[in-house]
């Protein structure tokens, strides 16, 4: 009474010595709305879906957090980082990896967290002081006048 039955698509590979592995790669995926794909074809739709939250998880660990509602603010937030998520995998794939057969070895030492950490030490050293808007005491950035006036 308490059973559940989705579509299921096995997707079976070998490793063929890929990162020092072998033997069958098995991999199960809940196919529903896709039963009429093959495996293979449901294993591509994941790994695309897959790519696509590894780049949204990456935006929001590098976006400037806010509480302004100005949507063209929050906007060019977002916009910065992914410029910055873009810019490390041109850096990791174009510069540091190392081209070698069957592709690219990419740093396993160069994660997004290192090069945020980079990046926020550089403008540190340049700008000689944090991120930090003035507010007018109650979370909305102040203007230049209000700064004067107080």
């Amino acid at each position: 009474e308490r059973e559940l039955r989705f579509p299921l698509a096995v997707c079976v590979s070998y490793q063929q010595g890929n990162r020092e592995k072998h033997g069958l790669l098995v991999r199960a995926y809940v196919a529903c709305d896709l039963t009429d794909r093959t495996p293979k074809e449901v294993e591509a739709l994941y790994q695309k879906r897959s790519a696509i939250e590894t780049a949204f998880r990456t935006m929001r660990e590098a976006r400037a957090r806010t509480s302004t509602t100005d949507p063209a603010v929050r906007l060019l937030f977002i916009l910065v980082s992914f410029l910055l998520r873009n810019l490390w995998v041109i850096v990791r794939w174009g510069v540091l990896a190392t081209p070698r057969r069957g592709g690219r070895a990419l740093p396993v030492w160069f994660r997004f967290e290192v090069f945020r950490e980079w990046i926020d030490h550089a403008l540190d050293d340049r700008l000689g002081r944090k991120w930090e808007a003035p507010t007018n005491r109650v979370g909305i950035p102040a203007t230049y006048s209000e700064l004067d006036a107080g």
